[in-house]
């Protein structure tokens, strides 16, 4: 399946997570906890139980065309009848559905201890034929796309618009993983093209034999990745005798690689492309550009200035000799900003894409020697310092030192802009002293112990399971081998992850720590956060010592580095930068700003394709990555929505990372609404300046369809006021109504809680309303270190399917007292009701 596509289809269920990022992961629930099996086909009793299911899309093939021509495409998804529009990121793409075709499924019984999905109804299975026509001026690259049908549109999908004929491998030639002499069982091709294939065995190779000439400059390029291929690409390029010219991707940090040779003599060659991970199958496509092309191997600085026009040096081959571009920046930058490299309209595109930061400090260039703590160049803040890592190919690894001055107390933010803009460095910063030694940052006491369970997790999930849970709590931090982390969510029963703080599906770790990689039975720790230096009596388990350090900057910066510093007194410091692997050379460019803190804020929100039922409503989760020390409230505002559409009143309180936006259609609005570009906005401030803020700035907009069928469910709560002081329960009763002959159970939950509110008691099916059911009533406990604050929640029903749709109740107002505020509002309950006895119902 394709990658990024299967991330947005599968689903998961884990009762009552104040989260829609969770809930929207929470379809396979039941199954996690034993009490259900295999997600197969919903076995129908009639026609109009069937719920509403969006489209959705698991497979695109192929995967990319060349622009200026036709092609077919073929999809593979759910419930793709009757697509309406098939919509595109850029204008000049058009599609034409040709036909769709009904896909026989089996349904099978669950394996025992195999299948532990749970059984919810699936769309019907179906391929979709699309005639896609792109124009000879949409700009090559990466593109996506949704379809659009009577029940809504689907996730994104993507694919690759090429320049170059396209050539499609030939499974009768051009494998060979025993391949011992050049050109031995390759495929004949005539470059430059587009060689699109696939690595269908492990350890697999494909050989491509071509006629090259003397001095050219040739490249090879992959293009996997960012269409959801699994493969991690190595090329070799091979003379006629067999020896090796040159390698791409053995010492890349990126899964797609790149080759470039000067070739030594006319005649024939070789290139070949395999998995470096020895893998193979049908997910291990690629589309491989190769030929005498242009392609731009670096530039220097990695940035501009906001608001100036300057000079970029540029390197690369076949550029018709550039060697720099003038490059006029845009006026302002605000966060993360960047701007294109285009190259002189005289000159081809380069096959490759470069972007360049635009930042507002003052610029200057490293100056070496800076390679030891008494050699360090001194900066005055704010700066960015556009340098290398690069000693050359025989010194020792380059390691750059920067000497500044803070004042005791002063906050200055430190980051490096490299691989987001294409450089190989992967860096790693650290603040010391004067002299060179590193700074105590905080202690880490750990107060309980227990350890990870059931499977080794990635660096990048949030969810880890845990042997215990007693003790921890929601907001606790915890030590998962050297890496901080902060618990969101803590479940009620033992079968279920503990959610880390994450953004974007991202864990993010704290105080300087990245996230790693954990296996089964790592020591976990409850951490109690103390001054550098604090003492205390031992108690028998580890003692953390961080110091200002950073390898991964977390969510947004990939392997750039970030440090929020505080300095410990007025002096001078030292800023340490070096490549983490200890590699260096001349294309290992670097941007490092430092400059006094600015708090500020991300925003992400998700669906990105809210499908609003006529008459319905659907919650859309923001969440804000708070940067610079940035903990004030953040309201929240839609645009551009179309007639008929409303969006609820939203903000992100202080303290909190969080909320939902309710999105509601008129029931009135006609069949056959075209969807519409939504903008999510996120507005704060910070010393009388207005920080304004869009969600997912970096991806493709929000795609919101409201001509769609009314819901299947309605759900309605109460009371509408809810009052709660800490240490205290109440009980709180939702109703479920069915529509459109829906007949299935309802699982629900509740959005947008506070800290320290949660449900409490739900068992191991949380709150579900069985099919003969239409309410229930579960509790909700303010924990003892809950703080006051009133916010709107949501009680949420799903109508479970591959593509679970999900239908908010009107607010309620919570409100969580201290206790003198509940003390007098209940004497003023008291006093309302008998001044108005005469009116309740007896």
């Amino acid at each position: 399946m394709h990658r990024d596509l299967a991330s947005k289809t599968g689903s998961k269920i884990r009762p009552f997570r104040a989260d829609l990022r969770t809930f929207w992961l929470r379809i396979m629930a039941f199954c996690a906890l034993g009490a259900l099996c295999l997600a197969v086909p919903f076995a129908k009793a009639s026609p109009t139980d069937e719920p509403i299911i969006p489209p959705t899309i698991s497979k695109v093939w192929p995967v990319g065309m060349e622009r200026g021509t036709t092609a077919t495409f073929t999809l593979d998804g759910r419930n793709l009848a009757g697509t309406k529009a098939v919509i595109f990121d850029a204008p000049g793409i058009t599609a034409r559905v040709t036909e769709v075709t009904d896909v026989p499924e089996k349904i099978k019984g669950p394996r025992a201890g195999v299948d532990l999905g749970a059984q919810v109804p699936l769309g019907k299975k179906q391929t979709a034929k699309l005639d896609v026509t792109v124009a000879r001026d949409v700009v090559p690259g990466i593109h996506w796309f949704r379809v659009q049908t009577p029940l809504g549109t689907s996730g994104m999908a993507v694919l690759d618009v090429g320049s170059l004929p396209e050539i499609a491998e030939n499974p009768k030639s051009g494998s060979n993983p025993g391949e011992t002499m050049a050109g031995a069982a390759a495929q004949g091709v005539t470059l430059p093209a587009t060689i699109v294939g696939t690595i269908q065995t492990p350890g697999d190779t494909d050989s491509y034999r071509f006629d090259g000439h003397t001095g050219e400059d040739f490249v090879a390029a992959v293009v996997a990745s960012e269409l959801g291929s699994q493969l991690v690409s190595e090329l070799v390029l091979k003379d006629a005798s067999g020896a090796i010219l040159a390698r791409g991707g053995e010492r890349s940090n990126k899964p797609d690689a790149v080759l470039i040779a000067k070739l030594p003599r006319d005649g024939p060659y070789t290139l070949a492309i395999s998995d470096r991970e020895k893998g193979g199958g049908e997910d291990h496509f690629y589309r491989l550009n190769a030929g005498v092309l242009p392609y731009v191997t670096g530039v220097f600085p990695l940035g501009v200035t906001a608001g100036r026009t300057e000079d970029v040096a540029v390197q690369g081959v076949n550029l018709s000799g550039i060697r720099a571009v003038k490059v006029k920046a845009p006026e302002t930058a605000g966060g993360w900003t960047t701007t294109p490299l285009v190259m002189p309209v005289t000159t081809l595109r380069p096959l490759n894409e470069v972007k360049l930061a635009v930042g507002n400090e003052p610029e200057i260039l490293e100056q070496e020697p800076n390679n030891a703590p008494g050699q360090a160049q001194r900066v005055s803040l704010p700066v960015t310092v556009n340098g290398h890592i690069d000693n050359g190919p025989e010194a020792a690894p380059d390691q750059d030192y920067f000497r500044f001055h803070a004042r005791p107390g002063e906050r200055v933010t430190i980051s490096v802009a490299a691989s987001r803009l294409g450089s190989p460095l992967d860096s790693v910063i650290e603040v010391l002293d004067a002299q060179g030694n590193p700074i105590p940052r905080a202690t880490v006491r750990c107060l309980n112990e227990t350890t990870t369970t059931l499977s080794d997790r990635d660096s990048r999930t949030p969810g880890i399971r845990l042997v215990s849970t007693t003790g921890f709590r929601e907001g606790d931090y915890i030590m998962v081998g050297d890496e901080l982390d902060e618990i969101a969510y803590v479940p009620d029963q033992p079968d279920a992850d503990v959610d880390l703080k994450s953004i974007e599906g991202l864990r993010e770790a704290f105080l300087g720590t990245s996230p790693d990689v954990h296996a089964v039975n790592t020591p976990v720790y409850k951490a109690q956060i103390l001054p550098a230096g604090a003492d205390f009596p031992p108690n028998g388990l580890p003692v953390f010592r961080l110091t200002w350090r950073n390898d991964d900057g977390g969510p947004g910066y990939g392997a750039d580095s970030r440090l929020e510093f505080v300095a410990p007194q007025d002096g001078d410091y030292l800023l340490h930068l070096a490549d983490v692997r200890n590699l260096q050379g001349p294309d290992f460019a670097y941007r490092l700003t430092m400059r006094d803190a600015s708090p500020d804020f991300q925003l992400a929100a998700e669906p990105s394709n809210p499908n609003i039922p006529r008459g319905g409503s659907v919650p859309v989760e923001v969440r804000a990555d708070r940067l610079g020390g940035y903990e004030g409230p953040i309201t929240v505002e839609v645009k551009g929505l179309p007639l008929g559409i409303a969006a609820s009143a939203a903000a992100i309180p202080a303290g909190q990372d969080s909320t939902n936006v309710i999105l509601s259609a008129a029931a009135d609005i006609p069949e056959g609404a075209p969807a519409a570009r939504i903008e999510i906005v996120g507005k704060g401030e910070v010393e009388g300046r207005e920080i304004v803020r869009r969600a997912n700035a970096d991806s493709p907009p929000l795609e919101l369809a409201a001509a769609i069928p009314p819901p299947d469910v309605k759900v309605t709560a109460e009371p509408s006021l809810i009052a709660i002081s800490p240490g205290q329960e109440v009980r709180v009763t939702l109703h479920v109504e069915r529509q459109n002959g829906f007949k299935g159970r309802v699982p629900c939950d509740v959005l947008n809680l506070p800290p320290g509110v949660r449900v409490v008691n739900v068992g191991l099916n949380g709150v579900l309303v069985t099919e003969t059911q239409t309410t229930r009533t579960f509790t909700l406990r303010a924990e003892n270190w809950a703080k006051p604050i009133e916010q709107p929640i949501y009680v949420v029903g799903q109508v479970e399917s591959n593509a679970s749709t999900f239908h908010p109740s009107a607010p309620l107002e919570l409100r969580v007292e201290n206790h003198e505020q509940a003390a007098n509002n209940a004497g003023e309950s008291v006093k309302s009701q008998e001044g108005s006895s005469g009116d309740r119902p007896h």
